[in-house]
């Protein structure tokens, strides 16, 4: 009877969990670490690693220890990421000269598709929402540069000012918590991405004392605390115990091995062995797959743990199964392609495919390289030469690769940047006049070009003069610059990094002649050159400044030039010519507001008060938080008569900008004159106690004394 009742209850608890479906996570957090070595973490092997964040989460949940990247640049990788799909089909191969097409499905699309709310925060310029990355997502909080201007809206260079814009991690945080907060009831999909490991590398106390030798890995630290307090702040909203996380990074960083500083220009597993975590409610914590995968595959495990079929174009697999069941660190038959295209359009030099099958690795470019990579897994041993039989069997497999798997709408992710950005991009140096086009790629394997393994030491040595001009070692940039420019004399880039140089170390003779001696004024070198022309003039070399300031004018007719030209026969009182020089600058940039104010203020001047208050509008409207445009078109107000409108604006101003001194000085001249004595008290308080500026504080205590 006894083994007849457990019996029959063990057949019935049987019967019970067969009916039972498994439990799924019901939202999922994806967390992207930019630029983030494997090696660097502590769950990965790294002792002096401070990661504690990521270490437990590996606890939790499945360690790669084998993942590759499909591209080691941010966007394309990004791409890859979130729709499993390799660069053949989304068509983005590197930052800003492609976006990702409105065609292509994102795991944001699938899951909003699903009724998940879907919002996202990111650090670095490359994701802003142009890019095409932000479709799918209900919130999408970009605003990286807010912080980066001054109160007269002008930018204000941080810390990093030859570098794309970012934010660090805990501002991404403050920009992704309320919404998590507020959302953390239902099913959700959020993504954060951390930039700080990218290149240069300025961690902030106590990271930065932490590692004073090795500010990369402060920055990993910081980005991997700013983790845990989102994780916490999971937690306490009650969320936690169902979502799924994923860390994952875009790539790695060359950090000097095969001569690769940073990243994008070759495709060693410095660059694409990037860290993988997956931690998944109701599965076992502690595992470590050691089979290769891809960042390709990410999606699709995603959506296999929610119970959702994967789009039909995915490319990438569910490492569903082989979490379960690793290979017992024998490689799998799943082969995984990456690439980078960056040389060649970038620079005009070759371009780099790779094959990764079972132990091989195989790299087609100008210089074919094989490699074994269990005996060899540092890369140091080419052995196209030694097995040509391999290295052509490989060939062909890529081949064949790149032909059953090119797409005819990769072409879509094509995009014409604006002036704005290709101005940038060239300014930091990752364009060039020598670039292909980005519409001229072809899914081929190709030999041409300049190997880009000869020419990486040329990126390191203009991303060292970068280096040393942004901490204002303007010596050693300089010596460095001349370097460059003697390598390639007409190279625009390299002759502004050497006229900075030259400026920053106060030799502008020798910048003038840098910028004098070079061929046409091109994207690069705009805006150092006209930094020189403004320099020269405020050396009074009047002449020599105004023609080098209209010489760019004429070779790169911008706003900025004809803005900075303004300027100058506006200081000579020639105003006539400044007049029309700001009326062609707002021709060219209509929201240019250096501009817009200084036309509406010579309008005011000129005894034109109603078109001048036209121009403050449209400048207000354009940028409502441009603090100096609320103080002028106060004074214009408060001129016409209309007092309180006037006083409410530099009321805004100083609400914009706290320690703006001149808008507190203005607000205590039109309080003095009203007669409102209480509060003009207050205001002389306030200048008392915050602004050190002898001149304002007389001219307030003048007024004052009037009262």
């Amino acid at each position: 009877m006894k083994k007849a009742s457990r019996l029959l209850a063990a057949l019935a608890a049987a019967a019970m969990l067969a009916g039972c479906s498994p439990r799924r996570p019901r939202s999922v957090l994806w967390v992207t670490f930019d630029t983030t070595r494997a090696d660097f973490l502590g769950c990965y092997g790294k002792k002096s690693a401070r990661t504690p964040t990521l270490d437990r989460l590996a606890s939790e949940g499945t360690l790669f220890l084998d993942a590759v990247s499909t591209i080691p640049i941010t966007l394309p990788s990004h791409a890859t990421m979130f729709t499993g799909t390799y660069p053949l089909v989304h068509g983005v191969r590197d930052n800003s000269l492609f976006r990702l097409p409105e065609s292509r499905t994102t795991l944001a699309e699938v899951l909003r598709g699903r009724g998940f709310a879907t919002g996202a925060a990111i650090g670095g310029f490359p994701l802003v929402r142009g890019s095409g990355i932000a479709q799918g997502f209900d919130f999408f909080d970009d605003h990286i540069t807010i912080g980066l201007e001054d109160y007269k809206g002008d930018r204000v260079e941080g810390p990093k000012p030859s570098y794309f814009e970012e934010r660090p991690a805990p501002r991404v945080n403050d920009a992704i918590l309320p919404w998590l907060r507020e959302k953390a009831r239902r099913p959700f999909f959020a993504w954060v991405h951390y930039w700080d490991p990218h290149h240069p590398h300025i961690p902030p106390p106590p990271f930065s004392d932490m590692y004073p030798q090795d500010l990369y890995q402060g920055e990993i630290a910081y980005a991997d605390q700013s983790l845990g307090a989102l994780i916490d702040a999971l937690k306490a909203a009650g969320a936690y115990d169902d979502t799924l996380i994923v860390m994952c990074a875009d790539h790695g960083e060359g950090r000097g091995e095969h001569n690769e500083e940073t990243h994008s220009m070759l495709t060693y597993n410095s660059t694409l062995h990037v860290p993988l975590i997956l931690r998944v409610p109701g599965e076992p914590g502690g595992r470590r797959v050691s089979s290769r995968v891809g960042t390709v595959d990410v999606m699709p495990t995603v959506l296999d743990f929610l119970g959702i079929p994967a789009p039909a174009e995915t490319q990438g697999r569910s490492l569903r199964p082989l979490m379960r069941a690793d290979h017992g660190g024998k490689q799998d038959a799943t082969s995984y392609y990456a690439e980078t295209l960056s040389p060649r359009l970038s620079y005009g030099w070759g371009e780099l495919r790779v094959l990764f099958e079972g132990p091989y690795k195989y790299v087609h470019g100008p210089r074919q390289e094989l490699f074994d990579l269990q005996q060899d897994p540092a890369e140091n041993r080419n052995l196209a030469a030694e097995r040509p039989a391999e290295k052509q069997r490989m060939e062909r497999v890529l081949a064949t690769f790149l032909a059953r798997n090119a797409s005819a709408g990769a072409g879509e992710a094509v995009h014409e940047a604006d002036a704005g950005t290709r101005e940038r991009l060239a300014a930091l140096g990752y364009l060039s006049a020598a670039g292909e086009a980005p519409g001229a790629v072809k899914e081929e394997l190709r030999s041409d070009g300049d190997p880009p393994q000869d020419r990486v030491v040329d990126v390191n040595l203009w991303t060292t003069v970068k280096d040393r001009l942004s901490e204002g070692d303007y010596l050693t940039a300089k010596e460095l610059a001349l370097e460059l420019v003697s390598r390639d004399p007409q190279n625009g880039f390299y002759r502004a990094m050497l006229a900075l140089a030259h400026v920053g170390l106060g030799q502008n003779d020798a910048a003038a002649k840098v910028a004098e001696g070079g061929g046409k004024v091109v994207a690069a070198n705009e805006t150092p050159y006209l930094e020189v022309a403004r320099r020269l003039f405020a050396a009074r070399q009047d002449d020599r400044a105004l023609a080098l300031a209209r010489r760019i004018v004429t070779d790169r007719p911008s706003a900025a030039a004809h803005f900075a030209l303004a300027e100058m026969h506006g200081a000579k009182g020639d105003r006539e010519a400044m007049l029309a020089s700001l009326q062609e600058a707002l021709r060219l940039d209509p929201t240019h507001p250096q501009a817009r104010m200084a036309l509406a203020i010579h309008l005011a001047e000129t005894g034109e008060e109603p078109r001048a208050e036209q121009e403050f509008r449209k400048l207000l409207a354009q940028n409502p938080r441009h603090a100096s445009g609320r103080l002028n078109f106060g004074t214009l107000l408060l001129k016409t008569g209309r007092r309180d409108e006037g006083v409410a604006e530099i009321r805004r101003a100083i609400e914009l900008a706290p320690t703006y001194w001149k808008a507190h000085l203005a607000l205590l001249a039109a309080l003095v004159d009203q007669g409102d004595t209480a509060e003009a008290e207050r205001v002389f308080r306030a200048l008392q106690e915050g602004c050190r500026d002898a001149a304002t504080l007389d001219q307030a205590r003048e007024m004052m004394r009037h009262s």
